[in-house]
């Protein structure tokens, strides 16, 4: 594939140069990865251009420190800030990580007026409204990281605990993350196949548990930061999306714009149409009484964490 858009990476942590590698892959025109490390950025950028004499591409590997290296990108995403470490949730990273990613806004305003942003920094739904308030950017133009990788995360135990290959189970993740997530149990299959068909309740219950964990999960393993592989994919795939005449179904974090009764403001992961033209449509899908109770009560969940971050910028 060869694509001659360029994308900039604010944050070259293990995502960030996972996602440039794999960018790189794909053939993308220009990557810029940008951190306030800036020889980090550089190192990475370096290699990873090395690497690609050896798959035949010849992307423009651009890295510093400079937030011009993001001058007329036509996608943005944001990674940097402090990641996850055992004991902080998700919200407790909001204050530092707000700042940082409304700096970033403020560049990109300037930089790139045109572009499409994805925001995987954690809290990656509050953050988007925050990216949102701060360029005045198109809702259909901002966007972040949702339940695409929750989504892998439950595909992958699906495949564990009913013994068969992952690249035939597809699954829908929406809400936020751990505790807020809903996986929509009807709208997973293998091959076609309800997944509960070849599952029972307790092995169901346990591969959602797993799902609604999996990032607390490894992170108690590498103890200093979290997973960064599955995530890289998982915007990728969102990059590849917005590149795409064709939309394709995902679910990603998105304002809701009132859907399934939701506060239209909110950010939080729905199923989506996206494509080159953006977020297209948020598909209203039959959910059940139950999911959608959950759905809404996750919404509330990154509203209120909104506003107190809010009240307290006006403190």
């Amino acid at each position: 594939m060869s694509n001659t858009r360029k994308i900039s990476i604010f944050g070259a942590g293990g995502t960030g140069g996972a996602i440039a590698q794999l960018l790189t892959m794909r053939q993308y025109s220009a990557v810029a990865l940008i951190d306030i490390a800036g020889d980090l950025a550089i190192g990475k950028s370096i290699d990873i251009a090395q690497s690609g004499t050896l798959y035949a591409s010849d992307t423009n590997l651009l890295a510093g420190e400079e937030h011009e290296l993001a001058k007329d990108s036509d996608v943005i995403i944001i990674t940097a800030g402090i990641g996850r470490k055992p004991g902080l949730n998700r919200e407790d990273l909001l204050a530092t990580n707000a700042d940082v990613v409304q700096e970033i806004s403020r560049a990109i305003k300037i930089l790139a007026p045109n572009a499409f942003v994805i925001v995987l920094t954690n809290p990656a739904d509050i953050l988007a409204r925050i990216v949102l308030d701060t360029t005045q950017f198109p809702a259909h133009r901002v966007m972040a990281q949702g339940g695409i990788l929750d989504s892998a995360r439950l595909a992958y135990w699906i495949a564990q605990l009913a013994g068969v290959s992952r690249t035939h189970v597809r699954t829908m993740v929406l809400g936020g993350h751990g505790d807020h997530m809903v996986p929509v149990r009807r709208f997973c299959s293998v091959h076609g196949v309800p997944a509960t068909d070849l599952l029972s309740e307790d092995a169901w219950q346990t591969a959602v548990a797993h799902t609604r964990f999996g990032g607390g999960e490894i992170l108690a393993k590498f103890k200093t930061h979290g997973a960064a592989i599955t995530p890289a994919h998982a915007v990728v795939a969102m990059v590849d999306a917005l590149s795409s005449q064709t939309p394709q179904l995902l679910p990603i974090s998105t304002q809701s714009q009132g859907a399934y009764g939701l506060a239209k403001d909110v950010f939080i992961g729905l199923p989506t149409k996206l494509s080159i033209r953006g977020v297209e449509q948020v598909m209203e899908l039959p959910l059940t009484e139950t999911e959608i109770a959950r759905l809404r009560n996750s919404a509330q969940a990154m509203t209120e964490a909104y506003e107190t971050w809010r009240q307290h910028q006006s403190e």
